[in-house]
């Protein structure tokens, strides 16, 4: 995914602004009511932190766990290549030097009661 730049999203801006004042423009050749054009304009204005307080709190957060759960699932999968190609043979390594290993491989059988 390519990285917009700050000149870009500049550029961006000015040309949305330019539209914006483009359309109430033709707004006004049309009807020729300036008094509508502001009582919308400020009231849109009005609106516009309102609508941040959307996108940058919940928009946001619901991005982030959604990001976060992709994160977990990919650790989950490298925890279970990982013991799948390494983890077993190292645990029977690891039981040589435990004592009391038996008793607790008597708990870690698979049997059909699980």
């Amino acid at each position: 995914m390519k990285k917009i730049g700050w000149n870009q999203r500049l550029i961006f801006g000015l040309l949305l602004v330019l539209l914006s004042v483009l359309f109430y423009a033709f707004h006004y050749v049309i009807f020729r009511d300036a008094h509508h054009i502001f009582i919308y304009l400020v009231g849109d204005i009005a609106f516009v932190f309102i609508e941040v307080l959307l996108v940058t709190l919940i928009i946001h957060q619901v991005l982030s766990e959604r990001e976060k759960r992709s994160m977990l699932k990919k650790l989950n999968m490298v925890i279970g290549a990982f013991f799948s190609e390494v983890g077993t043979p190292l645990l029977r390594r690891f039981r040589e030097f435990d004592s009391d290993s038996e008793k607790i491989s008597k708990h870690l059988v698979v049997r059909d009661e699980w």
